[in-house]
């Protein structure tokens, strides 16, 4: 199969703040990998992830960003197959002093 990207965009998350995306595929997809992008390379150490899918929680309570990953060799690949109509759903919490913009991607087939 192909493997394709999907992207949420998350906007700017002021200090404090935080910023909640999700997806729901069209059809039945296989999630190969997802990786996280802050647009201005500032770290996300300090940025917790919370991720459901299909009302299933993966972080429990939540996971620092950055071990979620920045790099397709070193990201989360969880290999979940997650049906047509099943929703992603990530929360991405900024306790950093400056505000951030994420990217949330996905490689899926």
């Amino acid at each position: 199969m192909t493997i394709t990207f999907k992207t949420l965009n998350t906007g700017s998350i002021s200090p404090g703040g935080f910023q909640e995306v999700d997806w729901t595929p069209d059809k039945d997809v296989v999630i190969r990998a997802m990786l996280l992008n802050e647009r201005s390379d500032k770290s996300l150490s300090n940025v917790q992830v919370f991720i459901s899918i299909a009302d299933v929680p993966y972080t429990k309570d939540f996971v620092p960003a950055r071990i979620i990953g920045t790099d397709l060799e070193y990201c989360w690949k969880p290999d979940l197959r997650v049906t047509k109509g099943t929703r992603i759903y990530v929360k991405l919490e900024n306790s950093r002093a400056d505000a951030i913009n994420v990217d949330v991607v996905f490689l899926y087939e």
